[in-house]
């Protein structure tokens, strides 16, 4: 019998972290229907990045609660939403690491984070908020161009 995946603990913990951040509203950012709402998340995402990425170190490495604002939250959950992409793809190109679980977390969420997926988020952006036309129920791996 084949060795369960790490990618299956990977996505039920972050199913778990994500069910454990509360879902209030940040007051820094504007209602989703003004037309500035995805320029003013961008712009707090950069201001938050360093700051944010250490709180899900902290909350990955020690297993406690790092503090999340409900601006860090609601970012918290952009990022969620970048490492399960990142899983869809490895596992679709057969991808299976050999790390431990807290290393691939910090990867999916912080370090691919910190260099491609808050580009993706300003793409996001520039969509006007709309879902990439290739990925648009955001559960289609996007192959590079």
């Amino acid at each position: 019998m084949p060795e369960k995946s790490i990618w299956l603990d990977y996505i039920e913990c972050l199913k778990l972290l994500d069910q454990a951040v509360p879902a209030e509203f940040p007051p820094e950012l504007p209602p989703e229907t003004n037309p500035d709402f995805w320029v003013r998340a961008t712009k707090l995402e950069m201001e938050n990045r360093k700051v944010l990425s250490g709180k899900i170190r902290t909350l990955i490495e020690k297993q406690t609660d790092p503090g999340f604002t409900e601006l860090e939250c609601w970012l918290y959950r952009r990022r969620t939403d970048w490492a399960g992409q990142l899983a869809l793809v490895k596992v679709k190109e057969r991808v299976e690491p050999n790390v431990p679980l807290a290393d691939l977390l910090i990867w999916g969420l912080v370090t691919t984070w910190e260099t491609d997926g808050c580009i993706s988020l300003w793409n996001h952006m520039e969509r006007g908020g709309k879902p990439h036309p290739k990925n648009p129920d955001g559960l289609i791996p996007i192959d590079a161009d």
